[in-house]
């Protein structure tokens, strides 16, 4: 399963390569328009961390993801080193990180002194660090609310914001270069790199690299993905024939004079003239992550179809290849929600635009 393909201009923050985290989507402007405008790229681990009195606390070492829900679940953050070397990681929640406009120094409300009483994460013991309760005491620390479940807490239709289980937390260094296939054993290829936006705690992407000297990159949604009974690879639901109509993905390195950018592919389908509105609000994403959840768990091949939800109002955009599929995904969609508050959008049938 796979969201629309479209331009996206979000934060890279994966491997080496990150682009400014409050950067926007840009719809495509044209039938000529095959890849969006580029964004300078700035590397991760020169991201420094400061609270709002101005105080150095450290820098961006690694970040903590929860693929299966498209969540960054912690920034990693690593103080008091000495040429690179040792220093103390404390965990951060994303959303209590706020970006300077250059997007190379992210603010956090929180004194110095507060800052280094914060526990250690050892990272040699990272499948406990990954606990929920362990995740969730960084949260309380920096008055950050849980998105996920805690303990035997159940989840509830009614709250404000809904909560889900955390799945699987992995740090994004060791998802980077993950070899990806498909169920029948088929290889992809290897993760390259990660679109994220860290401020909303969200992972959009991820960058697959095809294998040789001469191998395209292509963009595959974070949920579509899942980790393999070892959790030593990625799995996706694709055949080698839709996994070569993925979007594609262009990386310029850095040369004389100019910086280092990326782009990625435009669908040119029909509705998508315009980027599909998504909430930032945790009633509007766990609404989204609720909906591309049951979707998958219906089998329903819905590769070309997005979801996004604002102000409680979602839309479903893209096609699928029959009228069943689509009233499927739109009974899903319902369910989830209301129906006057579930605009189906969807086409049946390949857009001649897309083939």
């Amino acid at each position: 399963m796979k969201s629309t393909p479209k331009l996206f201009a979000g934060a890279i923050l994966a491997g080496c390569l990150a682009l400014p985290a409050g950067a926007q989507r840009i719809p495509p402007t044209g039938p000529a328009d095959v890849l969006g405008a580029e964004r300078k790229l700035i590397n991760m681990t020169d991201i420094e961390i400061r609270n709002t009195q101005n105080e150095h606390l450290g820098r961006i070492r690694d970040l903590g993801i929860d693929l299966v829900n498209g969540r960054i679940v912690v920034v990693l953050v690593v103080s008091n080193e000495f040429l690179g070397m040792g220093g103390k990681t404390v965990a951060v929640p994303p959303r209590a990180l706020t970006p300077d406009a250059g997007g190379a120094i992210y603010r956090i409300n929180i004194s110095a002194e507060k800052f280094k009483s914060a526990p250690e994460i050892n990272l040699s013991k990272w499948t406990d660090e990954g606990r929920s309760d362990r995740v969730a005491a960084a949260y309380h620390l920096f008055g950050q609310e849980t998105y996920f479940l805690e303990g035997g807490d159940i989840a509830s239709k009614t709250d404000e914001r809904p909560k889900v289980m955390l799945g699987h937390v992995e740090r994004s260094s060791k998802i980077t270069n993950m070899p990806v296939g498909n169920f029948q054993n088929e290889k992809f290829g290897k993760v390259l790199t990660m679109t994220y936006d860290i401020p909303k705690g969200r992972i959009l992407n991820v960058v697959v690299r095809s294998p040789g000297n001469f191998g395209t990159s292509s963009v595959v949604p974070a949920m579509a993905l899942s980790f393999n009974a070892k959790r030593d690879g990625l799995l996706l639901d694709d055949t080698k024939e839709e996994f070569a109509d993925e979007p594609r993905y262009v990386y310029t390195q850095n040369l004389p004079g100019n910086a280092p950018s990326s782009a990625e592919e435009a669908y040119k389908g029909p509705h998508t003239s315009v980027a599909l509105e998504q909430g930032n609000s945790y009633r509007d994403v766990d609404r989204t992550i609720q909906i591309n959840l049951d979707i998958r768990n219906a089998k329903i091949n819905a590769r070309n179809v997005e979801v996004g939800t604002i102000n409680g109002r979602v839309t479903l955009r893209g096609w699928v290849n029959s009228p069943d599929d689509k009233r499927r995904i739109g009974e899903i969609a319902i369910a989830a929600s209301r129906l006057e508050i579930v605009d189906n959008q969807i086409t049946v049938g390949r857009p001649l635009a897309a083939q």
